[in-house]
């Protein structure tokens, strides 16, 4: 049997201000459950057959009271991944998106076939840039939206980009040779729901809260000497300047006590951190 129309690469195109950033994985659809309240149906009626169907004196005569019953629809959001690599051309809206926990309007077309669709309210829960030695630069995106809009939409991108590489990144921090490089920016958002839009809004939020903030990381470096010095002043707020293509920030965090590890082959340690103060600065 064969399969026509087969499409291999980017699985479809997304559409940020304008900003078309060709995506690797997106996954972004309705999330509603319903809600079931089993305290209120209770326990089954039926007991468990022991000692040849008798249990504390009584028979186990098999009547099961129906479960699930006693439901409500679950509330509606629009939540999930994207993915992509970083290119010359694409990424740093999202990254201001998330520094700033800011609405924005995401459309998106599918290769598969000509549906796509616009995303509104949409807020960054969290956004991740990660980088290896000799290898491109990728970012993943949790994002969350109140509504969403099927369309057919024309978005064909045939835009030449590069893609933004290790000998492209340029890492300041602890004037250490890094190996790898990932930090995540958290930003705990939450549906909010509050009475009389429901019926309007057929159970999606009002709107989405961005909670405390939060930024973590981890970079890999070669540390042959074993040098350690620098954890004397582990405590104090270090700055860690990042530039990768169109990508541009300065994360103010607090390394945390290195691990060492004894090992065959070259001598890589891990140095987690976590941001502080503002630590994606004031003036991005």
């Amino acid at each position: 049997m064969a399969i026509g129309n087969v499409k291999a690469g980017y699985m479809g195109i997304a559409d940020i201000d304008g900003q078309k950033i060709r995506c690797t994985e997106f996954s972004v659809n309705p999330k509603q459950e319903p809600l079931f309240y089993d305290h209120i149906v209770g326990l089954r009626d039926s007991t468990p057959d022991v000692d040849g169907g008798v249990f504390q004196g009584k028979a186990d005569i098999g009547a099961l009271n129906a479960q699930k019953i006693i439901w409500r629809p679950g509330v509606k959001t629009f939540q999930g991944g994207m993915s992509f690599p970083l290119t010359d051309l694409s990424g740093a809206s999202l990254f201001n998106y998330a520094r700033t926990g800011s609405n924005f309007i995401l459309s998106f077309q599918y290769d598969c076939n000509e549906i796509g669709r616009t995303y509104s309210f949409c807020k960054i829960n969290s956004y991740t840039f990660s980088v290896s030695a000799g290898d491109i630069c990728n970012v993943q995106v949790d994002i969350m939206a109140i509504e969403c809009v099927e369309q057919i939409i024309e978005s064909v991108y045939e835009e030449v980009e590069k893609l933004v590489t290790w000998d492209d990144v340029k890492l300041d921090a602890l004037g250490t040779p890094a190996s790898s490089f990932t930090f995540t920016i958290n930003n705990n958002c939450k549906p909010i729901y509050t009475a009389g839009v429901n019926e309007e809004r057929k159970l999606s939020p009002a709107k989405i809260r961005v909670g405390m903030q939060e930024i973590t990381g981890s970079m890999t470096f070669y540390n042959k000497e074993r040098d350690l010095s620098f954890m004397d002043s582990i405590t104090d707020p270090t700055t860690i300047s990042l530039a990768a293509g169109p990508l541009e920030t300065e994360l103010n965090v607090i390394f945390k006590p290195i691990e060492i590890s004894g090992r065959s082959g070259p001598v890589l340690s891990t140095l987690a951190f976590v941001g502080v103060d503002h630590a994606l600065g004031d003036d991005q």
